[in-house]
């Protein structure tokens, strides 16, 4: 029946914008923090929920009401991958797309050293080097709280790969941070 809603309502002027903004309200909060771990840049961060959320918009109505949020976590996922495949063809020596991602950065370093010397930002960044099957499946897992279940839908793996990731991740991160004290 809430499908039902969810459809028909779309029929009346305002209703995806305002179905649309009260998740905005509710979850972009979490979304740009699990996009700046996987990313480590809160601009970054920020224009990928940005598009991930122009996206639902463009496909509404969701199949059912409980899939919407499935769908921006699943984006801003994959989104924070593209983001990452692009910075990387950059260093590579893109000098168009390198020039695209500087623009903009702050000169200063000021916020970047007062971020590491704070033990979450220690960890943070401790995160986003680990491997990227690692790094999502820890964020899933830690970050959002999902069940490894959940993580495994998330993420279109199977449990074991969950499990198996997490455990690597997990003691990979237990030795940086002990050998880092």
């Amino acid at each position: 029946m809430a499908t039902e809603q969810v459809r028909a309502g779309q029929r009346t002027p305002g209703a995806r914008e305002q179905a649309l903004t009260g998740l905005f309200r509710s979850h972009c909060v979490e979304l740009v923090r699990l996009a700046y771990v996987l990313l480590g840049d809160r601009g970054r961060a920020e224009e990928a929920v940005q598009e991930v959320y122009l996206s639902l918009f463009r496909a509404w109505p969701p199949r059912n009401e409980g899939s919407a949020l499935a769908y921006l976590r699943a984006g801003v996922i994959n989104q924070c991958r593209s983001d990452q495949r692009r910075a990387v063809r950059a260093r590579r020596g893109d000098p168009l797309l390198r020039a695209s991602l500087t623009w903009g950065q702050p000169t200063s370093d000021a916020a970047a050293e007062a971020v590491a010397h704070d033990e979450a930002g220690r960890l943070a960044e401790q995160v986003r080097q680990l491997p990227r099957r690692q790094r999502e499946v820890i964020t899933c897992r830690y970050y959002l709280q999902l069940s490894e279940k959940e993580t495994a839908a998330l993420l279109e793996i199977g449990v074991g790969s969950v499990k198996r990731h997490a455990h690597r991740g997990l003691a990979t991160l237990q030795a940086r941070l002990e050998g880092s004290r």
